[in-house]
């Protein structure tokens, strides 16, 4: 009786001890490499592999909108706050015209056209990074200034491979005005205002193009209806 008590005593602590080492030895890939990815990480990958270069277009689109919006607003209280500014109806005067997308430029009418759509949203994606430096010589204190400059340039290379050389068309400005910090100002709300108006535009276009089954490359299946505006 004590020697099979004595026995179940050691396989029971055997077991113990061999539970330990099974717990303490790392877990492996099927290709035999150590695994340092979580389930979590896994799907997201997985998720991310599955989208679409359009549909990854559309999500930077929609991070460099809510971005261009946010520094938007955040410069127009500083607008606000300027000891110019009691009256401002003077803000719609000195206000200057930069590029937007136009119903003729093939992203907003019911003659939906991908190849003039993208070329044209290059075209004035372009203009705003090529003018950028006038925003980061207003001394913005925001790190939105640098992370757009960035994004744009991140979303130009992005959609640059399925861009039609033939539909860029560069365009072309006078120099922006720096004849005082007022005017200087309010020439950077302008183009903040309407770089917003360019994103939400940007935004809608590349969305209904990720839901599209196009064919090859220029041949349209099917038209976009109106859009309605929400531009802020």
């Amino acid at each position: 009786m004590p020697s099979a008590l004595n026995t179940a005593l050691f396989l029971s602590a055997a077991l113990a001890v061999l539970m330990r080492l099974v717990d303490a030895v790392p877990a492996y890939s099927s290709v035999g490499e150590l695994s340092e990815t979580s389930g979590d990480e896994v799907q997201d990958v997985e998720v991310k592999s599955l989208l679409s270069d359009r549909q990854k277009w559309h999500l930077m689109a929609r991070d460099l909108h809510k971005d261009v919006k946010t520094l938007r607003d955040e410069q127009f209280s500083e607008i606000r706050d300027f000891r110019e500014t009691a009256n401002m109806t003077a803000y719609e005067v000195v206000r200057i015209s930069t590029p937007l997308l136009k119903p003729s430029d093939g992203c907003l009418s019911r003659n939906f056209s991908t190849e003039r759509c993208l070329g044209r949203i290059y075209s004035v994606l372009t203009w705003y990074k090529e003018n950028w430096n006038y925003i980061e010589k207003d001394n913005l204190t925001s790190t939105l200034v640098n992370d757009i400059k960035h994004a744009t340039k991140r979303l130009l290379e992005a959609i640059n491979s399925q861009v039609d050389e033939g539909q860029v068309n560069p365009i072309s400005s006078s120099p922006l005005s720096v004849e005082s910090a007022w005017i200087r100002k309010c020439t950077v709300h302008s183009i903040l205002f309407n770089y917003t108006s360019v994103m939400i535009d940007t935004c809608r276009a590349i969305g209904y193009m990720s839901k599209r089954k196009d064919g090859p490359r220029g041949k349209e299946t099917k038209r976009a209806g109106h859009w309605t505006s929400d531009k802020n």
